[in-house]
């Protein structure tokens, strides 16, 4: 695995939690998680489209997609809508935490099937255990949390 390119998934990853932050100042601002959202996907729109526009990436698609390839975007609505309502309840740290673990079920659930074009792999010990740790830390941080407001 190179360095780079795992450095760059954490920085993603601090990206998200910062994200997230912003987002529910945000939704807090505006009132609804929903609006919150929203505005958050006109304003990557608009900045996706400009980039495109200056032909950034230097690739122009040369038919349309698949329609099923499109769930991406709906997935992406949940996520920010789910994250903005749950997360002002959890908090940034435990949601960020969760939505991992989410996501490490999920690849294994996909990987472990073989869907959506992925490879069947048996789940690994290794990946078992990257999950439970993260549910502690999960339950821990959702802990931690309550017996602050208290």
């Amino acid at each position: 695995m190179s360095l780079a390119a795992l450095l760059s998934t954490v920085g993603a990853g601090i990206g998200l939690s910062a994200g997230l932050a912003f987002n529910l100042r945000l939704a807090a601002v505006l009132a609804s998680p929903l609006a919150a959202t929203l505005v958050n996907f006109g304003v990557g729109a608009g900045l996706l489209f400009s980039l495109w526009a200056l032909g950034l990436d230097g690739a122009r698609p040369t038919a349309w997609p698949a329609l099923w390839t499109l769930t991406g975007g709906l997935l992406g609505v949940t996520y920010v809508s789910l994250t903005l309502t749950v997360g002002a309840r959890l908090g940034a740290g435990a949601s960020t935490v969760a939505v991992t673990l989410g996501q490490v079920l999920g690849a294994a659930v996909i990987t472990g099937l073989g869907w959506l074009g992925q490879t069947a792999q048996a789940p690994t010990a290794t990946g078992l255990l990257s999950a439970a740790l993260l549910l502690g830390a999960v339950g821990l941080l959702a802990a931690d949390r309550e017996r602050g407001r208290g």
